[in-house]
């Protein structure tokens, strides 16, 4: 009978003595597989399409804007990491201090770019929404050369700005990645322009529109 106290007493002890280290090992398990690992991470390519609008002042108080059409690529590598954004632009309607003119009527070629290229973060919204955004350096190119009896114009305003991607996956693939569909938007003010380094005071940049990509892991 003295016997079977101590052997229940051993084997509560032992018992107790196991049970930290058991739930210890539980409790680290338990968020690592819970983790959503590496979801943001690796690289995010989309070709964009959209409207594109541009404007400065001038030393003398003149304005100019100039709205265009957009494609182009939307490039981001790493869940922190660089990004650009680079555009083809046709120049559509051009404004000068209220007066509206459409391009094609002027100037012989209608052409330019936009770059914005920066670091971006990324986040997720939904399961299936993630979120990119960030600061960078911007510069857009207006290249309009006139035709007969007309001047030729040209502006490269530079500055610092910011870009937003939204991707939602669809669940298709292409080239063995998972298919994207979304939206971006950027805006950039613009300090200095080397063609008009004597006559820019500031000016001002948006652009936004869809995008059609490949590259987010789940």
């Amino acid at each position: 009978m003295s016997g079977a106290p101590l052997a229940l007493a051993l084997a509560l002890g032992a018992l107790g003595g196991a049970a930290p280290g058991g739930a210890r090992a539980a409790e680290t398990a338990g968020p690592k597989a819970g983790k959503p690992s590496g979801i943001h991470h690796g690289s995010r390519h989309a070709l964009a399409l959209g409207p594109h609008a541009t404007t400065f002042f001038s030393e003398g108080g003149s304005q100019y804007t100039f709205f265009s059409g957009s494609v182009g690529y939307l490039g981001s590598l790493g869940a922190r990491g660089p990004f650009v954004h680079v555009f083809a632009l046709v120049p559509l309607q051009a404004r000068q201090d209220g007066s509206v003119y459409a391009t094609g009527d002027y100037y012989r070629r209608r052409a330019g770019g936009d770059l914005l290229l920066g670091w971006q973060w990324r986040w997720s919204v939904h399961p299936d929404l993630e979120a990119e955004a960030g600061p960078g350096l911007h510069g857009t190119l207006v290249y309009l050369p006139g035709k007969t009896g007309y001047r030729d114009f040209s502006a490269l305003p530079l500055g610092l700005g910011g870009g937003a991607v939204l991707r939602w996956r669809r669940g298709d693939h292409g080239f063995s990645q998972p298919i994207t569909v979304g939206a971006y938007c950027a805006a950039a003010f613009d300090l200095y322009d080397p063609l008009r380094s004597d006559d820019l005071a500031h000016g001002f940049t948006f652009s936004t529109g869809l995008l059609l990509g490949l590259g987010v892991a789940r």
